[in-house]
């Protein structure tokens, strides 16, 4: 079984001078395949010639909700150009954080993804934070029915809701690392089908340190931990999970 980390910025630069090597280990843990998620349209031109070297790289473009207001609506066309090519658009989403694009910005330039989400039949990469109940609505609103909640953090009634428009959760480094009991509750509870892993890196281990995809094999180790089950289990059943919503 090919372990696939869902959800990764393999594109930044922080891997500009080493990322054979940052693959290589991964894939000796046996982590072989690659989602790298879009954020913003200066970035899709690095993605694709990434996708060209490495054939273990599978790319998502999308406009993350943060750079919203470095686009106009002429990239919302080159995003719809791109997608003939992608496995999934995004990552696209919502952030009730300070000092974020305005809420109704963001909305926007979501919805308009989900609609190109399914006007090419492909899965949305979902940015969700202190937001689930309006990513719930935007999602029935556009009827998208598939993609990942990325880098989850809120409780068990939040991913229902999110698994019943038809959405894998996706469980990354991030949260994992905060030992939460709300965490921890989430994890015991959770059916590995709606589960996806994932590191973001080079996001996800602190402010200091890069993360890399090989450390999904530590996400799989503490979500067995928690739920009482192998690593192997884990990683082979959240795997298939990623292989069939991003077909590949």
């Amino acid at each position: 079984m090919s372990w696939i980390d869902s959800h990764c910025h393999l594109d930044h630069a922080s891997f500009e001078h080493d990322l054979t090597a940052v693959l290589q280990r991964a894939m000796d843990d046996g982590v072989s395949k690659f989602v790298v998620a879009g954020t913003a349209f200066h970035q899709w031109d690095n993605q694709q010639a990434l996708e060209q070297k490495y054939p273990n790289i599978y790319n998502a473009y999308g406009i993350h909700p943060w750079f919203c207001d470095l686009h106009t609506e002429e990239h919302l066309e080159q995003l719809d150009d791109r997608l003939d090519d992608a496995i999934a658009v995004g990552e696209c989403g919502l952030d009730l954080m300070p000092n974020k694009p305005d809420i109704e910005k963001q909305t926007f330039w979501f919805e308009a993804q989900l609609a190109l989400a399914k006007k090419h039949d492909l899965p949305a990469i979902v940015h969700s934070v202190k937001a689930h109940d309006l990513v719930v609505r935007s999602l029935k609103k556009v009827k998208s029915s598939r993609g990942v909640v990325h880098g989850f953090s809120g409780n068990m009634q939040q991913a229902q809701a999110l698994i019943d428009c038809g959405y894998f959760i996706g469980i990354g480094t991030r949260l994992i690392k905060t030992h939460s009991d709300k965490a921890i509750a989430l994890l015991r509870e959770l059916p590995l089908r709606h589960m996806l892993l994932e590191t973001d890196a080079p996001d996800g281990m602190g402010k200091d340190v890069r993360n890399e995809p090989k450390e999904l094999i530590l996400v799989a180790n503490i979500v067995a931990k928690i739920r009482e089950q192998a690593p192997e289990t884990v990683l082979d059943t959240c795997s298939q999970n990623a292989k069939e919503l991003f077909d590949i």
